[in-house]
């Protein structure tokens, strides 16, 4: 059909008639001409295409804008280029973004910032925008990228692109400007209009970008302290450990370092949950102490040795799971869709958990149910339990932070503890390993090891959960008492053993193709570590099996 016509299905809104061989660029411009709206990229059959690609045949086209997830990715990414390009043309200054904050992300400049630096950054990001160049594909040489970061004083990205076993790489380039990202991009600057820069310190700041669920518009931003201060003392780590990239824990590997980097990583993560630990001690009035964090970050393990921990000090803590607390199956609420909803607080008895807290608080004997998810009832099987004035309640579940889950109990008796795993490592300065890539490497592991489930199908799940966090978990923090990391920077390595042959399990067709591609690629900058040095009380073996804690 190469001299014929075709037709274009495109989005599922317009069927388009044209000479085969027509390019996507195009398609795109006639789709911006017919609708207005954003596009960050495309997509056929689940793929993502370059704007290059020539149609031969009647194809169903997708444009997405970063309201998909794949496109919020690019967008990230493309900010992140525009932003390193602004501060080298201002400044010759380089730029290096650490870590995720709140709905932002977090950069440091090499240069004390004012508030007409932050105006002159984004003017010269907005020219950018406004000159939409494209934002192309390189294919080149891998020993060709290698001599160019060595050019530029980049030196991990040297290094990790040395690791790649592939003859040639990909770099993106705007108006003469190079450089590597671990995701697609889009297809020009114009389209990157939406963003903010926020000052946060004199050389750092956050740049906004529009999220999943924020729709055509910026998200408000909220400086959490205690968050931050948790991702700085990550940092500071790192950098005296001499691993704020991969490519030096890389190193670390391969010269059989790693089992005293491990332990001296958890000596690291141990002071934090003992500083925890004591904080709750000096506060006499607490009775409860409550653990919420988004999924995969480790709470289960983590509230078993905070209980050690506390009892080191004298207490006797008693675990309670909210979600022994789960309404029967026919009392759960449904979502929009008429599922049952099992996110929502709605879906947990509050009446009869607040009536046992309040019984418990008071001395009286209570029989804590055991909730049967296959059976969706409470059973009552678990010998009475009665506080004295040596315990503690402690409880974990994804509504801990949230004072409706306990509205019965005054806040001066509660101790809020929000943990999540902070990544203390990133790719290269412009690459960070976001906490949310490295709870859905550890859920992947989890889901197949305990459930046997698919990759398909914990990525089909992700988004439900990814929305739960932000609607019942992340509003509430700005409330906690203190925050609790429990991400190794050696875990990836770890994780690579477990989930790299899952992933490659993932069929070309599947539309959870590219989410494993994009995993594949990040694991594939670490190096492989054995789990035999992990410790049976490590957060890590609720993920890859074998902890003390599993029932």
């Amino acid at each position: 059909m190469d001299n014929g016509k075709i037709i274009v299905d495109v989005n599922g809104l317009f069927h388009w008639s044209y000479e085969s061989g027509i390019s996507i660029k195009d398609i795109a411009h006639d789709f911006k001409k017919a609708t207005s709206k954003c596009i960050v990229g495309a997509k056929i059959e689940n793929l993502i295409q370059d704007f290059d690609v020539q149609l031969y045949q009647n194809t169903r086209l997708d444009f997405f804008d970063y309201s998909d997830p794949d496109g919020n990715e690019m967008y990230q990414a493309g900010l992140k280029f525009i932003l390193t390009i602004a501060a080298r043309v201002l400044w010759k200054k380089n730029v290096y973004f650490k870590f995720s904050l709140d709905k932002g992300l977090y950069a440091e400049i090499d240069r004390r910032l004012t508030d007409d630096d932050i105006s002159n950054l984004k003017r010269k990001m907005n020219e950018i925008v406004k000159s939409d160049y494209p934002i192309r594909r390189c294919v080149t040489k891998r020993e060709d990228a290698i001599k160019y970061f060595h050019s530029t004083e980049e030196i991990e990205k040297k290094e990790n692109i040395q690791n790649i076993s592939k003859r040639y790489v990909e770099l993106y380039e705007i108006n003469h400007f190079y450089n590597y990202f671990y995701s697609d991009m889009p297809h020009n600057t114009g389209e990157l209009y939406l963003f903010d820069i926020e000052k946060i310190n004199k050389n750092a700041l956050v740049l906004l970008y529009p999220r999943l669920d924020s729709g055509p518009a910026l998200p408000e931003f909220y400086l959490n302290d205690k968050v931050y201060q948790e991702l700085v003392k990550c940092m500071k780590w790192s950098g005296n450990m001499q691993t704020v990239y991969v490519n030096e824990l890389n190193r670390i590997v391969s010269i059989g370092g790693i089992r005293k980097f491990i332990k001296m990583n958890n000596i690291f993560l141990n002071d934090s949950l003992y500083t925890v630990a004591k904080d709750i001690v000096k506060k006499k009035d607490v009775k409860m102490i409550l653990f919420g964090g988004p999924s995969s970050s480790g709470k289960t393990t983590s509230a078993h040795r905070l209980c050690e921990y506390l009892e080191t000090f004298g207490l006797k803590p008693i675990m309670i799971s909210a979600d022994d607390y789960f309404k029967e199956r026919g009392e759960t609420p449904k979502d929009e869709k008429g599922n049952y909803d099992f996110e929502c607080i709605e879906a947990i008895d509050l009446e009869l958990f607040n009536t046992h807290l309040k019984k418990l608080l008071k001395g009286e004997e209570v029989i804590v149910p055991k909730f049967n998810f296959v059976l969706g009832t409470k059973e009552y099987t678990r010998d009475p339990i009665r506080m004295n004035s040596e315990n503690v309640l402690l409880i974990e579940g994804i509504h801990c932070l949230n004072d409706a889950l306990t509205k019965s109990i005054k806040r001066d008796k509660k101790y809020k503890v929000f943990i999540c795993p902070f990544t203390p490592i990133e790719l290269d300065r412009h690459n960070h390993l976001s906490t949310t890539d490295m709870r859905l490497l550890r859920r992947i592991v989890r889901d197949n090891r305990v459930r046997g489930r698919s990759v398909e199908a914990t990525l089909k799940e992700w988004g439900n959960v990814k929305y739960g966090e932000q609607n019942y978990i992340f509003p509430y923090i700005k409330d906690v008492d203190s925050v609790l990391n429990t991400a190794h920077a050696y875990e990836v390595g770890i994780l690579r053993v477990y989930a790299e042959p899952l992933l490659y399990s993932v069929p070309l067709h599947s539309e959870y193709y590219e989410d494993a591609r994009r995993l594949l690629g990040l694991l594939s900058m670490f190096y492989p570590i054995s789990s035999e040095y992990i410790d049976k009380d490590s957060v890590l073996r609720e993920f890859i099996g074998g902890s003390i804690y599993e029932h």
